[in-house]
């Protein structure tokens, strides 16, 4: 995953690479990227102002780019963990007296969470833009956290991670639940760095305990189609 993503900042033009990550530093204390003032991104990024429309149309453009950064990076490597998780228990390489589903979700929290950890500036943007004064950003993260909450959905459901007599649609339903709880506990792991342990126990419990419901609300009959 370092690689991939070194390379995906590799790829981008100097300037651009440094507006961007001028961005991330000023928008993560206190502020929306679109209340950002040019010059002072621009100094913060030790570039001439002018630079800036080089790169982006306006400072919207700029918080749609660097929010796709950080989901390119993050999605494909979570549904390849999946996958190694659900491969190494078949195996029986996993973790002894773990089934699949546990150790599934396991690894791809301790991932999601040790993301988390590294990018905490864009965490803390992502958090803050999903109920910012962008309509463009908030559907940005709206689109990106039902893409992977569908992702999740179709891992866990090609991987058999849960009866197949649970349906497609109620599977997506949970995994939605999932994705927003989970971003929702990154604001308590970067808060609390002495509970980290506690909190990703905390969420693994939650994600399992979701999922169980969901079968055990389809059994008696009391979950939607």
């Amino acid at each position: 995953m370092v690689a991939s993503a070194e390379l995906k900042k590799n790829a981008d033009p100097p300037g651009k690479r440094a507006l961007l990550e001028a961005a991330e530093r000023l928008a993560a204390s206190s502020r929306c990227v679109t209340s950002l003032g040019l010059r002072e991104l621009a100094r913060e990024a030790g570039l001439n102002p002018n630079t800036f429309y080089r790169h982006f149309r306006d400072m919207e453009d700029l918080g749609l780019q660097l929010l796709r950064q950080s989901k390119r990076e993050l999605r494909m490597a979570l549904r390849a963990l999946r996958r190694q998780a659900a491969a190494e228990v078949e195996q029986g390489v996993g973790e002894p007296g773990v089934s699949k589903g546990r150790a599934v979700c396991r690894q791809t929290l301790r991932l999601y969470f040790d993301y988390v950890h590294e990018h905490r500036n864009r965490v803390l943007i992502a958090l803050r833009e999903l109920h910012g004064p962008s309509a463009l950003l908030r559907e940005e993260l709206q689109r990106q956290m039902d893409e992977f909450a569908d992702d999740m959905a179709e891992d866990i459901r090609e991987l058999q991670l849960i009866p197949e007599r649970v349906s497609a649609a109620q599977v997506r339903r949970v995994a939605g639940m999932v994705n927003r709880n989970m971003l929702f506990q990154s604001l308590d792991y970067l808060g609390e760095p002495a509970r980290r342990s506690d909190i990703l126990a905390l969420a693994e419990e939650q994600v399992m305990m979701l999922f169980r419901g969901a079968v055990s609300l389809l059994d008696q009959g009391e979950l939607r189609p």
